[in-house]
């Protein structure tokens, strides 16, 4: 096994490996790897659903996503990140399934209205875009480190209200309609601005732009610019590796540190079909400012 760095602040392509079938040693080196750089690319991993399930529990328990149109059938674990069914034909522009995954579109970390967030996601690029449809991540601890003292200040002890329900409300398609998709009942959640990752200790940014609805006891308005100042700021150039997505990629990133976007397509014509599992988190995001 080895590897190289992706982007100057943020990610390292492994090879020489099989994820199918990998020692307990090389688990512990790929954890190592994850803390380290925040995103792996695996390149040429042409693995079924039950050794990708397989390879994602050697990191902790699974979960299963709250929309339940886009589980597979087959694997309830398994997330469909995809414009086609699973009989193989392009799901249609106007189809609730896909309004709602079209929001992946937007900047955010996976699982952030949930009251534990997820640890991190693993996603396998089955039947990848040439044109459109490559994923952005940004590395939060710099995006962080690199603010002035004066706003760490300001930051450091404020909360954020994240909701499921924000998603389907900031579509306009998908928030006009009376059946608005099948999901699991979620409550909104409050989460730090500011967190310390629980195994490395280093502080980052939590933002999650389709979930954040509004800065907890905080003018409203003051509140989005602010919000929407970080963001801008977190998604420079810098701190960003952009994705460019070959069949049977593999890409594991640490939700606890980055957030990330997909860059549109033509997805009335064009088949990106993606199946990702998600980490469940295993500690509610800590303020980093009670460190």
């Amino acid at each position: 096994m080895y590897f190289e760095k992706l982007h100057p602040t943020i990610g390292a392509k492994v090879q020489g490996i099989d994820l199918s079938i990998l020692s307990d040693d090389n688990i512990s080196k790929i954890n190592d790897l994850w803390l380290k750089y925040l995103i792996l690319l695996f390149p040429n991993q042409d693995i079924s659903d039950e050794d990708h399930i397989k390879f994602g529990r050697k990191f902790g328990q699974l979960e299963n996503h709250p929309s339940l149109s886009h589980r597979s059938s087959k694997n309830p674990e398994i997330y469909r990140v995809s414009n086609v069914s699973e009989e193989g034909k392009i799901i249609p522009s106007k189809n609730t399934s896909w309004q709602y995954l079209k929001q992946s579109w937007l900047w955010h970390t996976d699982s952030s209205f949930r009251k534990i967030p997820s640890n991190g996601s693993i996603l396998h690029g089955i039947n990848t875009t040439k044109k459109g449809g490559n994923t952005l991540f940004a590395n939060m601890y710099k995006a962080y480190n690199d603010l002035d003292s004066s706003l760490k200040e300001e930051i450091k002890k404020l909360k954020v209200i994240h909701d499921h329900d924000y998603i389907i409300n900031l579509s306009k398609e998908l928030s006009k309609k009376k059946d608005k998709g099948n999901y699991d009942k979620l409550f909104p959640v409050v989460h730090p601005l500011v967190r310390r990752h629980p195994v490395t200790n280093k502080p980052s940014l939590f933002l999650s732009p389709h979930t954040m609805v509004k800065i907890e006891d905080y003018d409203e308005v003051k509140g989005r610019r602010l919000l929407d100042k970080l963001i801008k700021h977190s998604i420079q150039t810098k701190y960003v590796y952009k994705h460019v997505w070959s069949d049977h990629d593999i890409l594991m990133w640490d939700n606890r540190c980055t957030m990330h976007s997909v860059e549109p397509f033509n997805n009335n014509t064009v088949k990106r079909i993606m199946h990702r599992v998600t980490l469940v988190g295993d500690h509610e995001p800590k303020m980093a400012s009670l460190n």
